[in-house]
Parts: structure tokens; sequence; C-alpha cells
């Protein structure tokens, strides 16, 4: 139906159904709306359609139809002042949101929940660092302080979020006390600004606080515990949420994506698989989304025929990031023939590699010892495929170079690189030192990397046992007796095996172990058995 036939109630009713679901021809309804109101003088006659259309707008995101449609209107009100505020926050204009905000207190009008709620989401997105959002953040906060706005949960909320940016978590958490409703999204916001902040020990507290959880509320959670480092943790977590009798709660396709990032980092391939076994039998990977961290969960338990596998199951379904994982993992595996060949599979197939795929290339040379070809793509990266090479692929090539004992050339490639190489790109040129024996360089290598980074004693026990090899007993007992005087300890060195689903850590010197007494009385029969045979 054409609008010219429609009434205003009508008009209003079609306005509030564009959106992008409504099809690729909504924006030109909306302009045709557009038309008629200009022409038929509605945008003086009163805001609700013009507000209505503007909010439209933002949703088919369209921000600069919005703002032609907001100048039009003689005198916007606080609704459409806040509906152009919004569309501008919507297509990431943050600026311009705070701008319409500023201009709605010049011009005397007291902002409701609702603006506020809009002008928070914004303070989030303006700049580039926390102190940005800070300013205006506060102003805002002042404004409901002293014009005597009470905030509702929606501003609160906000407030909790823009403080957590801000890295004032003491402040999110005083707004968050004095709230006096909560909702599951405001529990939630409070939660993942602990995550944001690796205080991963008050987020679980108030996540056992919390009245109800969603689904949200568990994958912020796990989450959390993957960006410490503390993967079983999360896999812990995760059984509890998959447990009838403990939640109600379904994962959904972000959950599983962050545990099985977890059986990853933990190496918990049994666990991995039976993730996989309750992901199919749940059919959440109909559509191929979780082809990839399948890929990388068991590349990186050390089953590659297993990721290879789940790759090659869908070929139709294969992305970047899909071609991306399995050439890493192949890599990872020390097999760069097939690694490369892979390679060569994804351009064929039309493909464009990013930096993170040539990363993948360059280790696989690496791992395979195959200089010339490595350097081939190391240098061809920017004019084949407009990557200009990052720290990263300087560190696969030192350290291509420093396995295959050129470490006079990986020497020459740290002095000259771009950037400045970090505790990494030492270490691996170290480690090469050590193995084909240069003290020389090796000494060169360990200054850097203690430079870099004092209190880990790993570079001066590689340099310890370069000196012990090449029998410099005088600078190995001038090397004991600095880290001595320096109280640095070595490392204990780390082992884990994973049964029955359940991962043991075993570190050496340590006497931790629940089953430590049946473990060595095990291995004292083994012994036994060996000598006696």
């Amino acid at each position: 139906m054409h609008p010219l036939t429609l009434s205003s109630t009508a008009l209003l009713r079609l306005i509030k159904s564009l959106s992008p679901a409504a099809g690729p021809r909504a924006h030109l309804t909306a302009a045709a709306i557009h038309c008629l109101l200009f022409k038929e003088g509605l945008l003086h006659a009163g805001a609700h359609l013009p507000t209505a259309l503007l909010s439209a707008y933002a949703s088919l995101g369209r921000p600069w139809h919005a703002r032609d449609l907001f100048d039009e209107m003689p005198e916007p009100g606080l609704v459409a002042r806040t509906a152009m505020a919004r569309a501008h926050a919507a297509a990431g204009q943050a600026s311009q949101a705070l701008a319409v905000f500023g201009e709605m207190l010049a011009d005397g009008l007291l902002p409701d929940n609702v603006a506020l709620a809009v002008a928070l989401a914004a303070c989030q997105r303006v700049g580039s660092s926390s102190a940005a959002a800070r300013k205006p953040g506060k102003m805002v906060h002042a404004l409901i302080v002293t014009s005597g706005v009470v905030p509702d949960v929606f501003v609160s909320t906000e407030l909790i979020r823009v403080y957590g940016e801000c890295g004032e978590l003491s402040v999110s958490r005083r707004v968050f006390d004095e709230m006096p409703v909560r909702s599951t999204v405001s529990w939630n916001a409070m939660v993942h600004q602990y995550v944001r902040h690796s205080n991963v020990g008050a987020a679980y507290k108030l996540f056992l606080a919390m009245p109800r959880r969603d689904v949200v509320s568990w994958n912020t959670m796990i989450a959390g515990y993957c960006l410490v480092g503390r993967c079983r943790e999360a896999l812990e977590l995760f059984r509890q949420m998959v447990s009838p009798s403990s939640c109600s709660v379904d994962p959904n396709g972000p959950t599983m994506s962050t545990v099985l990032a977890a059986c990853a980092g933990a190496g918990c391939l049994e666990t991995g698989i039976w993730i996989h076994a309750y992901i199919d039998r749940n059919r959440m990977n109909n559509d191929g989304s979780l082809d990839r961290s399948l890929v990388d969960m068991y590349a990186k338990c050390g089953s590659i025929e297993k990721a290879l596998q789940v790759f090659e199951k869908a070929p139709g379904k294969r992305d970047l990031y899909s071609w991306t994982t399995v050439i890493c993992g192949l890599a990872m595996h020390g097999r760069a023939s097939d690694a490369l060949r892979m390679f060569d599979m994804m351009q064929d197939n039309g493909i464009r590699p990013d930096d993170v795929t040539l990363v993948g290339v360059l280790n696989a040379c690496a791992h395979g010892g195959l200089v010339d070809e490595g350097l081939h793509h190391f240098y061809s990266m920017e004019e084949k495929y407009a990557i200009v090479p990052k720290i990263e692929h300087h560190g696969c090539i030192i350290d291509l170079l420093g396995r295959v004992g050129r470490l006079q050339e990986a020497y020459s490639m740290i002095r000259t690189m771009p950037m400045k190489p970090n505790a990494v790109i030492w270490g691996a040129f170290l480690n090469a030192c050590k193995v084909h024996s240069d003290v020389e360089l090796g000494e060169i290598a360990a200054a850097e990397v203690s430079r870099l980074d004092p209190n880990d004693p790993w570079a001066r026990v590689m340099l310890s046992s370069m000196y012990a090899k090449a029998e410099d007993w005088s600078s190995l007992a001038r090397e004991r007796k600095e880290m001595n005087s320096l109280q640095m300890k070595k490392t204990p060195g780390c082992s884990s095996i994973e049964l029955d689903g359940e991962v043991h850590e075993f570190v050496a010197g340590g006497f931790q172990h629940p089953h430590l007494g049946e473990i060595c009385t095990t291995l004292e029969n083994i012994e036994a058995q060996t000598q006696a045979s």
C-alpha cells in the first residue's frame, strides 16, 4: 500500500515495521514516508511520526538520512533528540551522539532516563582510550546527581560499564551496590567488568550470588577463567552448566567456542572429544560455525588427524579462519609440506590470506627447515598480499634462520628490523644460540632478554647451560653467583596427563599430588620388576 493512502495511525504502524528484516527495499519505503512527511507539513504537526522515522533510519543503518530528517524538524523535542543521538551511536558515531546530547542540555531540555542511557552508551565508544570515555561519562554522572533524576536500572547498568571501561572498578561496584533494583543484565555487566580486568575471584563471588543466571552469565564466567589461563576451572564450570541437576540454562554457540578453547589451552583431548560429541548430539554445528574451534582444539591437543577430519568434512563451509586454523595446526605439528599445500589450496579456492595465515606459513617453513621458501614468502608479503610484516613475521624468520644455524643472518635481521625486538624475539635467538653452541651471540641475547624481563631467570639459566657445555667454569660460577645474589630460582619443570577427563599436573620437586603415595609405590614396583628382568 502506498504511504499516501494511509492514515496517521497506519503510517506509524508501517514506520515501526521498517527494519533490515523487512527486506532490502525497506529504506526506499522509509525515504517515501520521509518525502510525504515533508510535503504534507507533518514535520511541524507532531513529533511522533518523524521521531518514529528517525528510529527506523537508525535500525536500517542510515544515520545520514536520519540527520537530514532531524535537521528538517523545526523544534525537535526530547524524544526526537534522543532518537537522533541513538542513531549516531548505533552507527559508531559516538562524538556526534554526545554533541546532540550537549545541544539538548544547551536548549534547556532535561534528559530523561532513556536519553541518559543513550548518552552513557556513547561515552563507552568515544575516543580510543579509557581516558577519552572517562570525562564525558563522569559529566553525565554528575548531571544525574545534580539534576535529581532518579536513575533507572538501564542508566545504572550503563554507568557500571562506563566506569568499568575506564578501569575504575570500585566506582562501578559502588554504583552496582547502590542500585535498588538489579536486572540480570546489571549483574552480568558487573561480572563482565571484573572479568575484563582479570579479577576472576571477585567475578566468581558475584556470579555465585546472582539470583538468576542466564547463558550470558555462564559464558562470561567461563571466558573469564580462560582469559587468565585457568582452563581447567573453565571446563569444570561448563560441566556444572550442562548438569541437569544444577542448571536449567542451555549452552549456545559462544559457550561451545569458549570451552573448546579451554580444552586447547589445557590439552584436554578426552574432554574435547566429549564436547565434540555433545555439540553433534545437540546439533549445534549444523552451520559449520564451530568447525574452526574444533580444528584448533584437536590440533593443540595433539590430534592433527582429527583436526583434518573436521576440516575436510564440509568443504563448502570453509572460510579464511578455517583455512588459517588448519594451516597453523599443521605447522605446529611439523607437517610443513602439508601446511604449504593447504596454503596453495586456499588461494586456489579464491581466499586471500591475512597476516595470521602468513604467520602459520612462516612457522611451517621454520619447523620444516625450508629456508628459501620461508624467505620467499616473507619478502613477498607486502608486494603479493599487501601485508606489511609485523613483529610476529620477523620472529618466525629469526626462528627459521636460527634453527638451521644461520645465526649471523638472524642477528642482522634483529638489528635491522623496523620495530624494537621484544623478549620473544631475543628468546628465540638465545635458544638457537644454545642449540648451535654460539656463546658469544648467546651472551648478547641473554643480556637483552634479562634487560626486557629482569625477573625471569630463564635467560641466565640458558646462558649457564651454554657455559657448562663449553666448559667455561669461571663464567658459569660467575653467572650462578649473580643469580644467587639476585635470589633467582629456576622455574620448576611441569608435565601433565589427562585421565578419565581429568588433567593431573606434576611439578619437578613437588609433593602436592593427592595420590603421591600410590604413584611412588607403583614406580618403585615398576623399577623393581625392571631390575629383576
